[in-house]
C-alpha cells in the first residue's frame, strides 16, 4: 500500500486481491441523524504496563539499529487514552536531530479511515449518499464510457474493482503538478466486477475525494480540517502541505527522501503527529465523547464489509469503511490499517471493545519487522495472541532457513566444480539453467526502485542475494565444467 497497508501499501497493501464474499449494508439507522450526543460508555480501569514498556525500550533501539531503522515515535493506549508515548532514533542523521514525541509524519495509508469519517460524517448530515452512483459526482473525463456503476460504499470498502493506481506519482511541494480530475482520467482502470470481491485501490479513495469535492463544492482538506481533525482535537494535522518542519524520510536502502506530495490527498495525503493519530484512535473506542459520528455510524466504519484474500489475507481477515479488520484471540474485533510511502511506514491497532491501541509512525521504509515485533509484545501485554501483521516475521524465518540452505548448496556446488569431475550433458544443463536466475535475479532487484520483498526483508535480503549468488556461481562453475566423453 504508497503508504497501506498498510496499511498494506504500495507493499503488503501493492498486491490487489479478490474475494467472492462480500456483505451488503444498508446504511445508516435511521434514527441516527446529525446532531446526535455521544454518551460516553464507562471506561474500564486502565492497567498500567510498566513491562510492556521496558520490553518496548530495549526492543525498539536494537531493531532499529539491525534493520536501519532512522527514527520511530509510538504511542500506547489503555482504556481509550493515551498512557505512554515515546520518540527513538533520529529525525535526520545526517544533521544529528533527535526524533520528537511531536514530530509531522506523511502518516500515508492511516489517511483511509480518517477519510472513511469525512465520508460517515457528510453521509449523516445527508450531504452525501454513499450509495449513490459515483458517476453522479464524476464527470465522464474520469469515468470512460462503458464504467461499471459504483458507489462511494464500494470506495470505502475496496470493491470498486479499481485498480491499485500510480502510487509513486509524488511531486516536489513547490512544483506545478496536475490536477485532480487530470491525475485520475490518466490513473482510472476499472479491472473487476464493482461488488464482486477486494481489490486494494489508492485510486478508489482519490476517486472519492474528488466525489466528494463535486458534490459539496467544498476543497477537500479545508473540509476535512472543519469537519473531522478541528472536532477530534487533530489541530497539528492537515491535509495540505504546510512546509511544517518534518523528520526525514528514509526509502528502503537507506538513503534520505526530499520532501514531496501525492496529487491528491484522500488515499495517503494527511500529514499528522503520533499525538493525532492517538486522538483519532480514542474516537474510535466504544463510547468515546466525540462529537463527529454517532456510534452507530463508528461501527458501520468498522463492520467487515468484504473478506480479504492474497497477501492482505496473510495479516488480515476483512475489510470494512477505511479499515481493515481481524478478529482476536479473545473474541474481540480490532481495526487497523498501516501506511506505507517512498521513505515513511506507518501503523494503527485498536481495539475499540477495550480501548486498547498503538500508534507506530516510522521516518524510514525499513521498518515493518520492526513494526512486527512492537506489534508482537502489545499483542502479549493485553492478554492476545500476535495480531495478523505479526506474521511479517514468519518471512524473516524463512528467508534464514533459505540463506542458510543457499549457502550450502551454493558450497557443495563449488567444491564439487573445483573436483573437476567429468558430468553428463544434461546435469550441466540443468546446473546452468538454474545458475542464469540464481545469479541474474539478484542483479535485476539490485536496480529496483521497490520490491515486496525490500520492505518485508530489509536487513536479509541482501544476505539472500549475496547467497543465491553463491549458489549460481557454483551451480554456473559446474555447468562449465568438463562433461562426460561420448
Amino acid at each position: 500500500m504508497k503508504k497501506t497497508v498498510s496499511c498494506l501499501a504500495a507493499a503488503m497493501l501493492i498486491a490487489g486481491a479478490t474475494s467472492p464474499t462480500v456483505a451488503q449494508d444498508s446504511g445508516l439507522d435511521p434514527d441516527t441523524a446529525a446532531g446526535v450526543t455521544v454518551t460516553p460508555a464507562p471506561v474500564a480501569a486502565r492497567p498500567e504496563s510498566p513491562h510492556l514498556y521496558q520490553q518496548l525500550t530495549r526492543l525498539v533501539p536494537a531493531r532499529m539499529a539491525a534493520n536501519d531503522v532512522a527514527g520511530v515515535v509510538i504511542v500506547v493506549l489503555r482504556g481509550g487514552t493515551p498512557v505512554w508515548t515515546r520518540a527513538f532514533g533520529m529525525a535526520d542523521p545526517a544533521t544529528g536531530r533527535e526524533m520528537t514525541d511531536d514530530a509531522l509524519f506523511r502518516v500515508e495509508s492511516i489517511s483511509k479511515p480518517v477519510t472513511a469519517w469525512g465520508a460517515m460524517r457528510l453521509a449523516e448530515t445527508g450531504r452525501f449518499d454513499l450509495h449513490a452512483p459515483a458517476a453522479a459526482c464524476l464527470s465522464d473525463r474520469v469515468l470512460p464510457a462503458g464504467t461499471a456503476r459504483f458507489t462511494a460504499q464500494h470506495l470505502l470498502s475496496h470493491t470498486a474493482g479499481i485498480g491499485l493506481g500510480d502510487y509513486a506519482a509524488r511531486y516536489d511541494p513547490e512544483e506545478a503538478r496536475p490536477s485532480l480530475t487530470a491525475h485520475l482520467a490518466r490513473d482510472f482502470t476499472q479491472t473487476g466486477t464493482p461488488g464482486a470481491g477486494f481489490a486494494y485501490s489508492d485510486t478508489g479513495f482519490n476517486l472519492l475525494e474528488l466525489m466528494i469535492e463535486n458534490c459539496t463544492g467544498e476543497d477537500f482538506a479545508a473540509l476535512m480540517a472543519r469537519e473531522v481533525l478541528i472536532p477530534l482535537g487533530m489541530h497539528a494535522s492537515s491535509f495540505d502541505w504546510t512546509g511544517a518542519e518534518m523528520p526525514v524520510g528514509h526509502d528502503l536502502r537507506g538513503r534520505p527522501v526530499a520532501a514531496y506530495v501525492y496529487p491528491a490527498h484522500a488515499s495517503g495525503g494527511l500529514h499528522s503527529t503520533a499525538a493525532d493519530i492517538a486522538r483519532f484512535a480514542t474516537a474510535n473506542m466504544a463510547g468515546a465523547p466525540q462529537s463527529v459520528l454517532s456510534p452507530d455510524a463508528v461501527r458501520k466504519l468498522h463492520r467487515p464489509v468484504v473478506q480479504v484474500g492474497g497477501l492482505f489475507g496473510i495479516v488480515a481477515e476483512s475489510y470494512g469503511l477505511g479499515y481493515f479488520t481481524e478478529t482476536l484471540s479473545d473474541g474481540r474485533a480490532a481495526v487497523w490499517h498501516g501506511g506505507q510511502g517512498y521513505g515513511w511506514m506507518t501503523h494503527l491497532h485498536i481495539v475499540p471493545e477495550t480501548g486498547n491501541g498503538i500508534v507506530i509512525l516510522a521516518n524510514s521504509q525499513r521498518a515493518w519487522p520492526l513494526f512486527a515485533e512492537v506489534l508482537r509484545t502489545w499483542s502479549e501485554s493485553i492478554g492476545v495472541a500476535p495480531v495478523g501483521m505479526t506474521r511479517v516475521l514468519w518471512a524473516e524465518m524463512v528467508a534464514r532457513f533459505s540463506i542458510g540452505l543457499l549457502i550450502l548448496t551454493g558450497v557443495v556446488a563449488l567444491w564439487g566444480a573445483l573436483r573437476r569431475r567429468a558430468r553428463g550433458r544434461k546435469l550441466r544443463i540443468l546446473a546452468g539453467g538454474l545458475a542464469v536466475p540464481l545469479i541474474g535475479t539478484p542483479i535485476w532487484a539490485a536496480v529496483q526502485d521497490y520490491l515486496f520483498l525490500f520492505s518485508i526483508l530489509p536487513g536479509l535480503w541482501p544476505w539472500i542475494a549475496a547467497a543465491a549468488g553463491l549458489t549460481g556461481l557454483g551451480l554456473g562453475a559446474i555447468a562449465l565444467g568438463p562433461g562426460e566423453r561420448t
